[in-house]
């Protein structure tokens, strides 16, 4: 089988590669930059955008794992989201269309969800908060329109948490966690107590695979993961144990920081630098991301990686990797 995944410098995309290769498959990487895996048998640098580079990466592809999206906290705007990540996506599967490609995995995300205390699972009504969410939710709906335009067509959609694990790009939010508490640059904001589900970069791997390797006809959507969830208290203690630090006892509360941080918008506002903290990022570390996977262990997926083990390889890549 040729598959063509999108994103294949990206982290999930340069993971599932060589598991793809393993299996037997014939692999196309498309990205814009370089760091596509060795293992893909083709590999196109460019834009997703560009008629051009779809078709030279779609000719003879039997499947399509669509991982490629712009996500970040700062320095995107509204109208990139939604390009990327929705007119992309809608030229995609036009394109793949006409070519009689109907099987696919799409990485959606909980953003398309939105925040909440309570777990919610694949049932609960979609109510993104923000253009990245709203643009992955309207996504999932050109793939449920294609489903009903195509009784063949099958579709995995898989919402993962925040991914995490040895690679991750430093604008990632457990990146970020990492380096400011072994920089000694992390001060506790607010009580801790926020859910905060994750999803390390093994066991993602490891769903999309099982998903896929069982779908069928029409479209199967999953959340995805690890458990068990933690509070922000716990995770930020984790990475200080593991680290080797003591933490400090001192927390500042939640309203006092937001303060403090609108003056860093102004200046990022002024100066173009994205600075560490911001309003946005301390909201986001205070709201719960609370999520459901029971959906797929019940299909009878294994988590193979624990948080314990997720946090040191990925900790252990940050001291060999990071400056």
């Amino acid at each position: 089988m040729k598959i063509f995944v999108t994103g294949s410098a990206g982290l999930v995309g340069s993971n599932i590669i060589p598991h793809l290769k393993n299996c037997g498959h014939e692999v196309v990487g498309v990205d814009r930059q370089g760091g596509t895996p060795d293992e893909a048998d083709h590999v196109f640098q460019g834009d997703l955008a560009e008629k051009r580079v779809r078709e030279e990466a779609l000719e003879g592809v039997d499947t399509i794992f669509h991982l490629a999206a712009a996500k970040d906290d700062w320095g995107i705007d509204d109208d990139t989201f939604f390009f990327e990540n929705l007119e992309v996506t809608r030229r995609l599967i036009e394109d793949a269309r006409k070519r009689d490609i109907h099987d696919w995995v799409f990485y959606s995300s909980v953003a398309a969800m939105g925040p909440g205390d309570e777990p919610r699972s694949e049932e609960a009504p979609l109510e993104p908060n923000g253009a990245y969410g709203t643009s992955k939710m309207k996504a999932e709906r050109l793939f449920q329109e294609y489903a009903e335009d195509v009784p063949e067509m099958s579709c995995v959609i898989l919402r993962p948490s925040i991914i995490f694990g040895p690679g991750h790009f430093s604008y990632t939010n457990v990146h970020r966690l990492i380096e400011a508490i072994r920089g000694n640059r992390f001060l506790m904001v607010g009580e801790g107590q926020a859910i905060k589900t994750t999803s390390y970069i093994e066991n993602v791997i490891a769903a999309t695979l099982y998903l896929w390797e069982r779908r069928s006809k029409g479209i199967q959507t999953y959340i995805y993961v690890d458990e068990p969830v933690r509070t922000t208290e716990e995770l930020v203690d984790d990475i200080y144990r593991l680290l080797g630090k003591r933490r400090p006892g001192v927390r500042i509360p939640l309203q006092l920081a937001k303060s403090i941080a609108w003056v860093a918008d102004v200046a990022a506002d002024w100066t173009g630098i994205n600075f560490p903290i911001t309003a946005a990022r301390i909201e986001k570390f205070n709201t719960s991301t609370n999520y459901d996977a029971s959906a797929i262990r019940e299909e009878g997926f294994e988590q193979p990686v624990g948080i314990e083990e997720a946090l040191q390889k990925t900790i252990k890549w940050h001291l060999e990797h990071v400056n």
